[in-house]
């Protein structure tokens, strides 16, 4: 079997129009929640009753949360690229959110600071700009 061309990889990379991701956990409704009274996410939308799946916007990226044996927490993590890093920073921390780094210039340039959310899950905030 042959690989495919680099020309149909290209064409397949212009056809997708966005990603999400699904995160399991227990509680879905309280997770929904603490991303919005915490973080200020919108929430999407959640459904069933009780909630089973739902999710919050990050600009426009749908971050999903489905009802499922939860994951327990590793060292994989999401990132939201933010502007106005040291502000958002302080406002989280303000709120009583478990901070586990506080913003940094990172290896690769970009200044992050690192949290965890409500399910033990670790949220990276990037600011892309300082990595020019």
């Amino acid at each position: 079997m042959s690989a495919p061309s680099f020309d149909a990889n290209a064409r397949n990379a212009t056809r997708i129009r966005n990603a999400s991701s699904i995160i399991n956990v227990d509680d879905v409704e309280k997770t929904l929640r603490w991303y919005q009274d915490q973080l200020g996410l919108q929430i999407e939308f959640a459904w069933g009753d009780p909630v089973i799946h739902g999710s919050v916007l990050a600009g426009t990226t749908a971050f999903h949360f489905s009802k499922g044996e939860p994951v327990a927490p590793t060292t994989s993590y999401m990132t939201l690229y933010a502007i106005e890093l040291d502000e958002l920073f302080a406002d989280i921390s303000g709120k009583g959110v478990e901070i586990l780094s506080k913003p940094e210039v990172m290896p690769w340039g970009m200044r992050a600071f690192m949290i965890r959310d409500c399910n033990g899950c670790m949220v990276m905030f990037a600011d892309p700009a300082t990595g020019e």
